[in-house]
């Protein structure tokens, strides 16, 4: 009875607060909009339906984790409130048990999140149901979707979370203990899930996250198809039941354990923590230790000082007092100890790709690892904001939480001085959390065993440049305390204030003059220092440091004093306190507002034009809509680029003379000329003959020119242009923007082809999201057309010879597409002519750097290779991998075309390798730290060799715009790198690289989806493209299989190819037997499973070894909706012996690989062979079971 009395006591007294509601509403809001824009990264241009129940669980887990940072004070209300208010004598002593007074209050605060949580299905029920809803996107109305949601996702959560915000307050006797509780929650949730997964244990990953984030969306992102997203209901299965089930007995466990420690007894005025931590407190013995007696002393007379230099000794006490408030406390042990040891782990697993180690060069700790954005928190990095927020209120009000406000409050203490010391006190702790990140970097390179420190860059980016972007939010989260005057409240408004930083973009807030300590980032590479991005950078730190100078006096005019504290009252105060002083500061704070505002304004908005997001998709709209008519119309095809460039890296300039040469290859002539230049770069042109210009359209980029001679099929004419980088000032994104690539700068000058005019109408420009398109009433588009619906006679774009003289300072090299014909300097410059005599294709990319160069000869090509001076360890491996692709490559697929080959350093520290047109492989600043060790797993050789077969695979044959494209390209080109490795390194190397392949990072396996004909998925086109030529190899020959690919290059080469030529040719090369093969394996989504069961071995009486297996074998066909069906296993697979493996191998040596016919189901396989065997099993190289694990098992030795 007692208990439910309790209960009722205590919600209602929380439902009359302020924060249950509130907490209610932000959800209701937050849900509404994550609904309505459709939070989740949509990559095709696909309808999803707005209320599917992919969108509804989406919207409900990651609204949950908002919740979990929101909504904690109610926990912490309920559990320490007694304690919090010194009521606890009282209530304690009442007569009623532990069970009724814990049950009760845990049971209110678990109705109140529900309760609360209830928003989310509310706020997504309104984005549905509510004005300004599209109808053509929502489906039927499923109770169901919303059911699962809120009781699978939202109930579980709740009792998770309540479980740990009530376990935390009830022991520390402070609500505000439940926040710390929700931000441990929020720890294992985001970056330790995120470090479990990155370091290889996915399933150990799904579990440890409280929230079920990702166990949820790594199931339902990367395994449910479209139409399964559109229409699957979510359930509790696999690793998301396991995960449910796992935290609900955790959190059953932590409520039988807090009930046992509880006692209903007086607590002592220093909470356990304390308690534990006197332990290692020096005790100072005084007189009164040893002496009993009464003593009288005289007092002196003290001079009594309240000047400047007695308010600074204040502050410095204050100072170290929250200093020492905050080292000492839970969360600052946490954030000084166990965070920086875990990122120490964490970037000790992420310095490594593809299973090698990354070189710890200083630039890539520093800009991957060891800082993050503020307003962009994309990784572990946003702990720090909202611990910032935790310490701001446990500062603000440590006094008042301590019943010493009254006492502290009648000293001759300004409040400027209460604010500043409890500001730098609190800088003192980020500060000294920098420090030891920078300790965190250096170790983290000794354990590498890399020993080039750069103390004076991890001192000036950590705590230079990101410590003032802690300082500025530590302002607006103190301010945020000292205006708002109630802890939960104003905790939950820096929250906010911090989400809406976050997520202004959503809002339409894209200016970074808008959105609080924003601004364009930094960046910082070996190549190319700080660039010019510090100085954006620091106008807008400046800007965002006069607010926070503004808010400090707001703060300090608002500072709580005495026991009145109602806004009235403090506004009264306010007037009395806003002296001379404190106007002239106001002043001087509000001039710089708007002095450097408006110098921020004049380069990004005057200087420069400023276009929002939904400003350049109405571009877009009005350029479909105005130009679109002129799509497909004859234009006259480029076959010769004539370029002479002159950058001037000091002066961040740079002009380019060139022309075109322009044939007319219709069969009607050409009257006039569709040309687009350029945007942010200044463009003029001319012809070599009469023109007149009739749409000069600088806002949409298009123009024509109307010839006053039609342009006859098969005559030539020319175009000149001068394209002109000049520096004007900076945008609101710093100074990359300027449409083609990442301008002129000291060292690292890089730019494409994209500053150059472009002939005819562009398609790619146009809108291709479903909902944008109906937003401008545009027809709908076809996410892309199957491979059956594309006309075979459709000509390729066409390539044109190139030649390009390009300058550029004495200490640099500069790099343009082509073989390298001359090399000069002339008035201290350096000259550089490129020319491709064979047609080109791609996009052209121009570089200036202080470039490595290492040239050699294959045959008739020209080998380049430009790398930074510090990244040259691994050149040969790099090397041996370009000689082999050209061996092998055009032994197999043809000749390579081309007269030069250059491998090119990209500046910036992203990991990526790619091909720029026709013989120019770039790759980023990261992929020259991969560091292969011995004769371990070489990704060096692996992706140059994958790059290289784009040559053949996207320059030679290029791919339609249709369905199974990515096929044609990328799983072609893995194939060809797979098969390259096979012959230089062997099957062995082959299966480690296959092993790597399959890492489900960054793309996890999917059963389910469109066929290979026609797949349009990241997993398909980079894995099981290439898995599926690879077994077709086995079976039918790789040189019947090659040479099929080798026909299809030469007939496809002015026209573009579809998967429907590629299967083509493979059919032609297929024997009968094996075409049922080439179906499922084309046709449509087959799944093979084999499963070694035992595996045994016994002498015989001659000497030799009878191996038997017991294996299994199933296989389905899966549909796009995820529906699977069983079929029958009538085909030929591999059995595979090896002995034991050497160190370094997988399998070991290869005693006995044969194919055997198998059926459904167990079967028995028994195999005679000279030697002991060790291990074995069913397709050892998974030419079709593509998931390894249970194939091969250790061979039991009878």
């Amino acid at each position: 009875m007692k208990f439910w009395e309790i209960f009722r006591f205590e919600f209602a007294y929380q439902i009359r607060r302020p924060w249950p509601w509130l907490s209610l509403v932000l959800m209701v809001i937050f849900a509404f909009f994550s609904t309505r824009v459709a939070i989740l990264p949509i990559t095709l241009p696909q309808d999803f339906i707005l209320n599917s129940p992919f969108i509804i669980t989406a919207v409900s887990v990651f609204s949950c984790q908002i919740w979990l940072l929101l909504a904690p004070a109610v926990t912490g209300e309920a559990a320490a409130r007694d304690v919090q208010t010194r009521m606890h004598p009282l209530t304690f002593t009442s007569p009623v048990s532990k069970a009724d007074y814990l049950g009760g209050r845990f049971l209110a605060a678990f109705v109140l999140h529900a309760l609360i949580l209830l928003g989310v299905q509310v706020g997504s029920l309104l984005a549905v149901y509510g004005p300004g809803a599209n109808p053509e996107i929502i489906g039927p109305f499923r109770p169901a979707a919303y059911l699962t949601g809120y009781g699978l996702i939202a109930l579980t959560n709740a009792l998770i979370a309540t479980t740990f915000q009530f376990s935390a307050a009830l022991f520390t006797g402070r609500p505000m203990a439940s926040y710390f509780g929700s931000l441990i929650l929020f720890f294992l949730s985001y970056p330790v899930t995120l470090t479990l997964y990155m370091a290889g244990l996915h399933e150990r990953a799904l579990l440890a996250d409280p929230i079920g984030i990702m166990a949820i969306m790594n199931e339902m992102m990367s395994k449910w198809t479209i139409v399964e997203k559109n229409v699957r209901l979510f359930t509790l299965e696999g690793m998301m039941l396991w995960n449910r089930l796992i935290w609900l007995g955790i959190s059953l466990g932590t409520l039988t354990f807090i009930y046992l420690r509880f006692r209903l007894a007086h607590r002592s005025t220093t909470d356990w923590w304390n308690v534990f931590t006197r332990r290692f407190a020096t005790k100072v013995s005084s007189p009164a230790d040893t002496v009993s007696a009464q003593m009288t002393m005289l007092v002196p007379s003290a001079r009594q000082s309240f000047g400047l230099r007695s308010q600074l000794r204040q502050t410095i006490a204050v100072a170290q007092s929250s200093f020492r408030m905050i080292v000492t406390s839970p969360g600052g042990l946490f954030l000084l100890i166990v965070f920086p040891l875990l990122l120490t782990f964490v970037v000790l697993i992420e310095m490594e790709h593809w299973g090698v180690s990354l070189l710890p060069r200083t630039p890539h700790l520093l800009t991957k690892h060891l800082t993050g954005v503020l307003t962009s928190p994309t990784n572990y990095w946003v702990m720090v904001p909202l611990f910032i927020i935790y310490f701001a209120g446990e500062l603000v009000w440590r006094e008042r939480d301590a019943g010493l406000s009254e006492n502290v409050d009648a000293t001759p203490v300004p409040e400027w001085v209460l604010f500043l010391g409890k500001f730098i006190g609190l800088g003192l702790i980020l500060a000294t959390l920098m420090a030891i990140i920078i300790v965190v970097g250096l170790t983290v390179q000794v354990i590498k065993g890399y020993y080039h420190f750069e103390i004076v860059r991890y001192v000036q980016i950590l705590l230079g440049l990101k410590l003032t972007d802690y300082l500025l939010f530590a302002v607006l989260a103190i301010t945020v305390q000292a205006v708002v005057n109630q802890k939960y409240l104003a905790q939950m408004v820096g929250l906010v204030a911090y989400l809406l930083m976050v997520f202004s973009s959503f809002l339409g807030i894209e200016h970074h003059l808008l959105v609080y300590a924003s601004g364009p980032e930094w960046s910082f590479t070996d190549m190319r220092d700080f660039g010019s991005s510090i100085g954006p950078w620091l106008w807008f730190r400046l800007y965002w440091a006069a607010w926070a100078l503004l808010l400090a006096v707001t703060a300090r005019l608002l500072w709580v004093r005495g026991k009145e504290s109602g806004f009235g009252t403090r506004l009264q105060l306010a007037r009395l306190r806003f002296t001379w002083a404190t106007a002239g500061l106001a002043i001087i704070s509000a001039g710089l507002i708007f002095l450097l505002g408006g110098f921020i304004f004049y380069n990004t908005n005057v200087l420069n034009e400023y276009i929002t997001d939904n400003e350049l998709v109405q571009r877009r709209a009005d350029y479909e809509r105005q130009y679109g008519k002129y799509e497909g119309i004859p234009q006259p095809t480029r076959v010769s680029t004539n370029l002479h460039i002159d950058i001037q890296p000091d002066q961040k300039i740079a002009t380019i003379l060139g022309s075109y040469r322009l044939v007319n290859r219709a069969i009607v002539p050409i009257s006039s000329v569709h040309l687009e230049p350029a945007f942010y770069v200044h463009t003029r042109v001319t012809f070599d003959r009469p023109a007149k210009v009739v749409v000069a359209d600088d806002k949409l980029g298009h123009s024509i020119y109307a010839l006053d001679k039609p342009l006859q099929p098969g005559d030539s004419l020319t175009l000149s242009f001068t394209v002109q980088f000049e520096p004007r000032g900076f945008r609101n994104n710093g100074l990359r923007s300027n449409g083609a690539g990442q301008g002129i700068l000291k060292n690292g000058t890089y730019f494409t082809g994209d500053a150059l005019p472009v002939i005819g109408y562009q398609p790619m420009r146009e809108l291709w999201s479903a909902d944008d398109r109906r937003k401008y009433s545009l027809p709908r588009q076809v996410t892309l057309p199957t491979p059956g619906d594309i006309d075979p006679s459709v000509s390729a774009g066409a390539a044109a010879t190139f030649e390009a003289i390009i300058g550029t300072d004495a200490d640099q090299v500069a790099v343009a597409p082509g073989e390298l014909r001359r090399r000069w300097s002339k008035a201290g410059r350096q000259y550089f002519q490129y020319v491709s005599d064979v047609p080109i294709n791609g996009r052209d990319v121009f570089f200036s750097a202080n470039y490595t160069v290492h040239r050699e000869r294959w045959k008739h090509v020209d080998i380049q290779v430009y790398v930074h001076p510090g990244h040259t360890e691994h050149l040969e491996r790099l090397l041996r991998s370009v000689r082999a692709s050209l061996d092998y490559y055009s032994a197999q697929f043809g000749p390579y075309p081309n007269h030069f080959l250059q491998i090119i350093e990209q500046p910036g520290n992203f990991m990526g390798m790619g091909v720029d047109g026709s013989g120019v492989v770039t790759g980023g600043e990261g992929f020259f730290q991969l560091d292969p060790q011995g004769d371990g797993f070489d990704a060096i050789f692996e992706i140059v060799a994958h790059e290289m077969g784009h040559q053949w695979w996207g320059m030679q044959l290029k791919p339609a715009m249709a369905e199974g494209g990515g096929v044609i390209s990328e799983s072609l080109a893995w194939y060809s790198a797979m098969q390259l490795v096979k012959k230089v390194k062997g099957r062995e190397a082959l299966r480690r690289f296959m092993s790597i392949m399959r890492q489900p990072d960054p793309w996890p396996p999917m059963r389910t989806g469109l066929p290979l004909l026609r797949a349009m998925d990241p997993w398909a086109n980079y894995r099981k493209g290439p898995y599926a030529m690879y077994a077709l190899s086995e079976y039918v020959g790789e040189g019947r299989v090659n040479g099929a690919l080798r026909t299809l290059v030469k007939k496809k080469v002015s026209s573009l190819a579809t998967t429907i030529d590629m299967y083509r040719e493979l059919q032609a090369v297929t024997p009968d037997s094996l075409k049922p093969l080439l179906h499922d394996l084309f046709e449509v989504n087959t799944i093979w499973t084999f499963d070694t069961r035992q595996a045994t071995a016994k002498q015989t009486a001659a000497g030799t070894w009878q191996v038997t297996f017991e294996v299994e074998s199933q296989k389905v066909v899966a549909d796009s909706a995820g529906v699977e069906t069983k079929m029958p296993v009538n085909q030929w697979v591999e059995v595979g012996i090896f002995a034991a493996a050497e160190p370094g191998e997988i399998l070991g040596k290869q005693l006995y690989v044969q194919k055997h016919f198998i059926r459904s189901g167990r079967q028995t396989i028994k195999v005679t062979l000279p030697q002991k065997p060790a291990r074995g099993g069913i397709d050892p190289y998974n030419l079709l079971d593509w998931e390894e694990g249970d194939n091969i098992e250790e061979v039991k030795i009878n």
